[in-house]
């Protein structure tokens, strides 16, 4: 073995994933040969004989699938666990014009690292990170220095935008922040930069067509994350149509939630092979809107799943799985109804979601190549779900249904990124799960940035009714349209 390689054999395990272009997931008995954090074999039905100085895996009894790829995170809110009960009008007032400028580097790094090691927990090995805590430069290196020693694989897509939330002229310094990172690099290869490029009006879009897209051309980023909500809400209703009309579809961009997209402005996003994130759970909660994973999926789309805010919902992509299964089982099955009829079978199959959080989250971001299945040539993130327990006794049957409708964050035994184990269960629990950080200190980090941020809203109730104002007269939003109750 050559000098500096590293080779883990993870032996005697079940692998479920999708091959190639096939839409349905497998699952068959295989060793998982890794060298220097890609996967070099799978070898089907056979055992590989070890040699001296691999690393030894026994997956006897567990199933080895993709780390899960979530297509959108806000993951610096992961700290705050109060908005569960709140609307999209809520989280815009509170969170982004409340919460948004009370936070400082080390709340952002505190939040910034338990958001990561949150979804390490679930088995999700790649976020794109849709960071829109931009509102001073030390916040972003912060969150940075956090997503490196996560150990995660991060799109961390910056957030450069002016008018809101809370002031103005910001772009000179987001700018050189920018030239500086592409310069300086990100510091890990797990971590690539990318551009949030969320705004409103026309101003918006001629500093992206004139300076943001070109920036990012002549720099090789290619991962562009923008929301496109409803009408109603004001959030990005018009983006895909007006991006296409100014011909700036040229680059893939990953358009999350299209919850009022037209067949026609569908059919442009698969044209211009643009990817969606759906995030089924929030946008039923919110409302945003009705999800359209599997529609979308179904018309040819790019798609992704992801979990969006995990401030509001759970922070994992097995809620997020059922959550668009189980949504269009339930209007479909009500249109059967509807009829007076009874489906001998269900439509929707969990194998189609498990995609879409696994190679279809890969495709939405054209990194199908690299992530999202566990093949040769792919990089070794992967996770290893134990069958042993309550939830999962039975699971050899069909581990794919096992997965999607059974399996909890409690079941992930070990989540392994480029080859690296970055959490492990089965450690002792002085020594922690997370193998890169110790966790009673991220815990105490966090609860250091609670009582600061506490101390730092002294009236809650005053600073809200000004967030509201200011929301409405942003996206023009009447008493008759924001209704207080339903």
């Amino acid at each position: 073995m050559a000098a500096g390689t590293t080779t883990t054999l993870i032996r005697n395990g079940t692998v479920v994933t999708c091959i190639g272009n096939d839409r349905t997931p497998s699952s068959f008995k295989a060793d998982v040969l890794v060298r220097d954090g890609t996967i070099i074999e799978v070898a089907r039905e056979k055992q590989l004989s070890p040699q001296e100085g691999w690393t030894i895996i026994d997956a006897t009894d567990k199933l080895i699938c993709p780390g899960f790829v979530d297509t959108h995170r806000h993951v610096w809110e992961s700290a705050y666990r109060f908005m569960g009960d709140w609307t999209l009008l809520e989280y815009v007032a509170k969170c982004l014009q409340v919460l948004f400028p009370v936070i400082e580097a080390d709340d952002a790094y505190a939040s910034q690292m338990l958001g990561y090691l949150e979804a390490l927990n679930g088995g999700v090995t790649t976020v794109v990170d849709h960071c829109h805590l931009t509102r001073e430069p030390q916040l972003f290196d912060a969150m940075l220095d956090a997503t490196r020693k996560s150990g995660i694989r991060s799109f961390l897509c910056y957030a450069r935008w002016e008018e809101w939330p809370n002031g103005s002229g910001r772009k000179e310094w987001q700018m050189n922040q920018l030239r500086r990172l592409v310069k300086e690099g990100t510091g890990s290869d797990r971590v690539t930069l990318g551009l949030a490029i969320d705004g409103l009006g026309e101003p918006f879009y001629r500093e992206l067509q004139d300076e943001l897209f070109p920036f990012a051309k002549e720099n090789g980023i290619d991962v562009f994350s923008t929301h496109t909500v409803s009408k109603l809400s004001g959030i990005g209703p018009d983006t895909i149509s007006q991006l296409s009309e100014r011909g700036m579809l040229t680059q893939p961009i990953l358009f999350v939630h299209c919850n009022e997209m037209s067949d026609s402005e569908r059919d442009t996003l698969i044209a211009a092979e643009c990817g969606i994130s759906s995030t089924p759970e929030i946008e039923l909660h919110m409302p945003l809107g009705n999800p359209v994973a599997l529609t979308a999926d179904d018309a040819g789309a790019r798609v992704g799943l992801g979990v969006d805010c995990s401030s509001v919902v759970s922070g994992e992509m097995f809620s997020v799985m059922r959550s668009a299964l189980q949504y269009q089982r339930g209007v479909e099955n009500d249109k059967l109804h509807s009829q007076g009829k009874f489906p001998k079978y269900l439509k929707r199959k969990a194998g189609d979601v498990f995609r879409m959080a696994t190679m279809g989250g890969a495709r939405a971001i054209h990194r199908e190549h690299l992530i999202g299945s566990v093949e040769v040539g792919k990089k070794a993130d992967l996770v290893l779900l134990n069958t042993l327990t309550p939830a999962m006794l039975g699971a050899e049957r069909d581990p794919v249904q096992a997965i999607v409708m059974h399996a909890s964050v409690s079941d992930v035994e070990m989540v392994l990124v480029d080859g690296e184990v970055v959490v492990d269960k089965t450690r002792p629990v002085s020594e922690g799960a997370f193998t890169r950080v110790k966790w009673t200190e991220e815990v105490k980090r966090v609860r250091e940035s609670s009582v600061r941020i506490k101390a730092r809203i002294s009236d809650w109730n005053t600073a809200e009714e000004a967030g509201y104002t200011r929301i409405r007269n942003i996206f023009g939003l009447t008493n008759e349209i924001c209704a207080e109750k339903y």
